[in-house]
């Protein structure tokens, strides 16, 4: 299994605000991707302490979970858990910040990513970045955006075609860290043949699928 991250700031902002995170021990990998908002270096911020503690709090939790390992559907259910803490104990340590310093009030991030434990896989988000699925026959987006623009399409009222142009696409509707508490939805199912992608808004929301598809295959 070969695991690779790298970050962009682009050619239109001087910050980037994204952080992300990559650990990995024998067949076990966690990977998290964080990007962050608010004034001024806020967005930067939050991001950087959400990763930072999620993957501080998912490693001690899974490997104390590998430890005393069960039964394979309890087993799914307690790493199911460990990224929900994780999550929590991020939105804790991003929220208690921002109300700490002036300079950092209402920054949040969005955060996404995988847990692979032998032939298991678990997606998880908050926000609207994304975890995808990539082999020969297409891409298969796992995780389900917490977004105006998601919420419009699942209501019926915009066609996918209009929420690649919509106006509002970058308005979220769930974020780590804005509120004392936030709701993460992780899933699992078994690991595939192929590539996963974990990535934010800065690289989804410009590339086209036919093209994406020939790059990473290539």
């Amino acid at each position: 299994m070969q695991v690779f991250g790298m970050s962009d700031v682009g050619l239109k902002r001087q910050l980037n605000e994204d952080n992300f995170s990559v650990w990995q021990n024998g067949t076990t990998v966690i990977a998290v991707v964080c990007d962050g908002m608010g004034g001024a270096r806020a967005g930067e911020v939050a991001s950087r302490l959400a990763c930072r503690k999620f993957m501080q709090i998912l490693q001690d939790e899974i490997e104390r979970i590998k430890a005393s390992r069960s039964d394979k559907v309890q087993f799914m259910l307690a790493v199911d858990r460990a990224i929900d803490i994780s999550c929590e104990r991020s939105n804790e340590e991003v929220f208690e910040h921002s109300a700490s310093d002036n300079s950092l009030s209402g920054m949040g991030t969005t955060i996404v990513g995988c847990v692979i434990i032998d032939e298991i896989l678990w997606a998880f988000n908050v926000g609207d970045s994304r975890v995808y699925h990539v082999d020969k026959n297409g891409i298969n987006q796992l995780t389900t955006d917490h977004s105006l623009v998601q919420a419009l399409l699942d209501a019926g009222k915009i066609t996918p075609e209009e929420a690649l142009s919509h106006p509002n696409r970058n308005i979220i509707l769930r974020a780590v860290g804005i509120e004392k508490s936030v709701e993460c939805d992780v899933v699992h199912m078994d690991l595939q043949e192929g590539c996963y992608l974990i990535c934010s808004d800065g690289l989804s929301n410009y590339f086209e699928e036919a093209k994406f598809l020939k790059i990473i295959n290539s």
